[in-house]
């Protein structure tokens, strides 16, 4: 597969080290030379200083052999207009671009299909979905649910005091009264694909598949409770904040508190949102906490574009007795890890959310969600199983998987979700959940074909 990718920042750098990983055929074409440079010295693909709407650079990366473009760059006009001439170009092609601007992306925008592109991604809806979703499952810690299944990955960190520690998978499981797969582990920079004999100990993060039901019976094992936040704080008027405000039903948002500086964006926000209260503060005033009381909400969800103040913010809400923190990234991914170390409860990439919705559209018709673990070492995909599908009608104990992946998680066409066992025979309609590591992905999606 070959992908040509239109602009080398976070997102674009980002998506290209996944397939890179997945040994995709990948270029890239960027405008600014730094950029460029430094997307060369970062990653092992062609990368070409130019621009997307000049045919010449397109036809210099002969975009007639490829098989997607991606269009990343910082302009919505330059990312439509590229599509457009590449649609014009080679009508076969698919075309994938991310757009910012509500005017096209809104319900009277531009449709999908308009100037060739088959895909657009908004990044800041993308991300606003990431974050409800972890407010509606309980703000356990960085989840991840899925399109077609009620199944839930929930990424743990295990430490020194933790009941995980020290004790192998099959104990665990023998241990908790419960159903679920780890599905993946990582240990420092090593990514490992456990089986049962694979000993947890202080310093991992897991990864777990579970169900609703059966993720309460293991968290309360592990001394952490489900909470449904009533009074959230949002800090940042931004366009995440707008997207996720819609999210919330007017009942609810009745109990959000908004704080932002910029008088013209409160006013804007109490206009869309009568049912919130709006507060014209500086959140690094050291009186706003007391005089609003925000000690006393459920969660505060961090959301300026300030990088550093988000994380600040969201460390210091926990310290005074917020219960739970959100915080987002959106400059600078290099925080994550950093913000994970703050007693911070979820930490948001917008860069990963955008490329994760990339990646669902890039895998195919059958794949109705990809996500990232661990920094891009693995992946865990939502596909269905087709009348076509290599091993339909296979048990699970006769697909060799060569210890490089591993099913997690199984719902049928009744909608009914299994942790699936080696007896299991797939079957038309079932949704399966896969986890992989990059470097293995291509060899476990050849399996089900």
């Amino acid at each position: 597969m070959k992908v040509v990718i239109l602009g080398a920042g976070r997102r674009g750098t980002l998506l290209a080290r996944h397939l890179i990983q997945e040994r995709k055929d990948v270029v890239i074409i960027e405008s600014d030379p730094r950029r460029a440079a430094e997307a060369q010295t970062k990653l092992d693909c062609m990368v070409i200083i130019g621009s997307g709407t000049d045919k010449h650079i397109l036809s210099e990366v002969s975009i007639e052999s490829a098989d997607a473009f991606v269009a990343l760059s910082d302009s919505d006009e330059v990312n439509l207009v590229a599509c457009g001439i590449v649609e014009a170009m080679s009508p076969n092609l698919t075309t994938v671009a991310a757009i910012r601007n509500l005017t096209y992306t809104g319900s009277d925008g531009l449709p999908e299909t308009v100037l060739g592109i088959d895909y657009i991604v908004n990044p800041e809806a993308e991300t606003a979905r990431s974050i409800y979703d972890i407010i509606e499952r309980g703000i356990f810690s960085d989840i991840i649910t899925f399109n077609k299944t009620n199944l839930i990955l929930y990424n743990i960190y295990i430490n020194e005091k933790s009941k995980f520690a020290g004790k192998d998978v099959q104990t665990l499981r023998n241990m908790l009264k419960a159903e679920f797969v780890i599905t993946a582990i990582n240990r420092g920079d090593q990514g490992i694909v456990p089986s049962g004999n694979t000993v947890v100990f202080p310093g991992d993060t897991i990864s777990l598949v579970a169900s609703d039901e059966d993720i309460e019976i293991i968290f309360k094992v592990i001394g952490r409770e489900k909470l449904k936040a009533r009074k959230i704080a949002i800090v940042g008027g931004s366009k995440i904040a707008r997207f996720l405000l819609r999210d919330f039903s007017p009942s609810k948002r009745k109990n959000i508190v908004l704080v932002e500086q910029d008088a013209t964006v409160c006013e804007t926000f109490a206009s869309l949102f009568p049912e919130i209260l709006v507060i014209k503060a500086d959140i690094t005033d050291e009186t706003i906490f007391d005089d609003e009381k925000l000690d006393t909400f459920d969660l505060l969800i961090a959301l300026t574009d300030n990088d550093e103040l988000n994380i600040i913010t969201a460390s210091y809400a926990k310290r005074i007795g917020v219960d739970r923190a959100i915080t987002l990234i959106k400059n600078n991914n290099n925080y994550i890890r950093l913000a994970r170390h703050l007693d911070i409860d979820s930490v948001i990439s917008v860069s990963q959310a955008t490329v994760d919705s990339l990646l669902r559209y890039l895998r195919g018709t059958n794949v109705s969600s990809v996500h990232s673990l661990f920094g891009g070492r693995f992946e865990i995909f939502e596909f269905t199983i087709t009348e076509t599908t290599k091993n339909v009608g296979h048990q699970l104990k006769d697909i060799n998987m060569r210890n490089k992946g591993i099913i997690a998680g199984i719902t049928k066409a009744t909608k009914e979700s299994v942790v699936p066992t080696g007896n299991y025979r797939l079957e038309q309609g079932d949704v399966l959940l896969v986890a992989a590591s990059r470097e293995s992905l291509s060899a476990v999606q050849q399996l089900f074909e």
